[in-house]
């Protein structure tokens, strides 16, 4: 079809659409990388603390916050670390240890305002997210932080649970929510 000019051409909006179409490329290429699929397999580089590991994610290194939980700080730029730090990262590298395959299950928020990725790291061979598991052996507190809520309720009754038998760091750290 032959295109007639008219008085009205809209030339400026040609600039736009170009520009407009370039973003779009640009923000579906970088949605593909900054946002894995479900299902996405991992291999367990590092565990930093008792909520964060490193993992290898299509042979691109990712650290990956696990959602639903909180753990206590380990020691940063002077400051001391919190009562049951290392605790923590203890008990999720016994869950999560270096090597260990693992699948990532996203919610609504892929990132972090740290660049993280946000997910439910489940090990090979189980269903349960590790979250869970160290929610469950009193290792971590509740943290649901919208819009990834999916487990918050769950986590909650294991935070609470874990806290009444006094097990991980509710064992030494009683008063250890912030």
């Amino acid at each position: 079809m032959l295109w007639r000019r008219t008085r009205h051409r809209h030339a400026h909006r040609a600039p736009l659409r170009s520009r407009l179409a370039a973003l779009a490329v640009i923000c579906s290429a970088c949605a593909s990388i900054s946002q894995p699929l479900d299902g996405s397999t991992a291999v367990i580089l590092e565990v930093i603390d008792g909520d964060t590991v490193v993992a290898s994610l299509s042979g691109i290194t990712e650290r990956i916050r696990l959602l639903g939980i909180d753990t206590p700080e380990v020691a940063r730029d002077g400051a001391p670390a919190e009562c049951g730090a290392d605790l923590a990262t203890d008990a999720l590298s016994v869950i999560l240890p270096i090597g260990s395959r693992v699948s990532l299950r996203r919610e609504i928020v892929g990132r972090d305002h740290y660049g993280r990725i946000l997910a439910h790291v489940i090990p090979a061979g189980s269903d349960r997210p590790s979250a869970l598991t160290m929610a469950e052996r009193g290792f971590a507190r509740a943290m649901p932080i919208e819009p990834n809520t999916a487990l918050s309720d769950t986590i909650e009754r294991a935070v609470s649970s874990a806290k009444s038998a006094r097990r991980g760091i509710w064992a030494l750290c009683p008063t250890s929510d912030r």
